[in-house]
């Protein structure tokens, strides 16, 4: 019998982690993935495939599914119980959710080969962040997250508006924690602050406005 660990996304298999000819080494590496879970910084919650869905993640317990398997019940969200079906040909034995860390793409960076995950974000937040008068806001522009002052302006693009809030309330939270009082976080601008962040990043980026008023990463 072969066993695997595998990673889902909604359901759907994303990748092996692990094949093994025991169940018990199978469940040794699967309880060692998922403690080592415990570290994610800014868990992704969108994917952009056609378009921009949520995402949920489990690493799961696999197995050839045979005959005489006994399928796992489980609940809907109404509280319904039901018969998890086979995985294509493959029975799940144990699942838990897993997260992925969230990669981010910051204005300058490269969008693809470069993709930092927040500790990159969390620096620039703090440059300079502790010198005398200096004050910096952030704020969300539909999906995109501004720290800027006068002497700084770095952007980083989120899939969605929610993920750019989801951004900016962690980030706030960070600063909290690490009592940097020079930080002035903004929220989501209003329909007439976005007017005027408009020509802000534009001047910046040299993006045409077409590019500049999307809200999603999607084209």
């Amino acid at each position: 019998m072969t066993y695997r660990v595998i990673l889902t996304a909604n359901g759907k298999y994303k990748k092996t982690f692990h094949i093994s000819k025991t169940i018990e080494n199978s469940y040794v590496h699967f309880h060692s993935l998922v403690y080592a879970n415990q570290s994610i910084k800014f868990p992704r919650r969108f994917i952009n495939t056609n378009k921009i869905l949520p995402v949920k993640y489990q690493i799961c317990v696999t197995k050839i599914t045979e005959p005489n398997d006994t399928f796992r019940q489980l609940r809907d969200d109404f509280g319904r119980v039901y018969y998890e079906k086979p995985l294509g040909d493959w029975t799940i034995l144990s699942a838990e959710d897993y997260e992925i860390e969230e990669e981010f793409w910051i204005f300058g960076m490269n969008s693809k080969a470069n993709r930092p995950i927040i500790d990159e974000v969390v620096k620039r937040l703090a440059i300079g962040a502790y010198k005398k008068n200096m004050v910096k806001e952030i704020l969300v522009v539909h999906n995109k997250l501004i720290i800027y002052n006068e002497d700084q302006f770095d952007m980083v693009i989120c899939k969605c508006k929610k993920d750019a809030q989801r951004l900016h309330h962690t980030l706030a939270k960070i600063a909290r924690k690490q009592r940097i009082k020079s930080l002035i976080f903004m929220g989501t601008a209003t329909p007439a602050t976005v007017s005027r962040m408009y020509p802000l990043i534009q001047q910046q980026t040299g993006w045409p406005y077409s590019k500049v008023c999307r809200t999603t990463t999607r084209p």
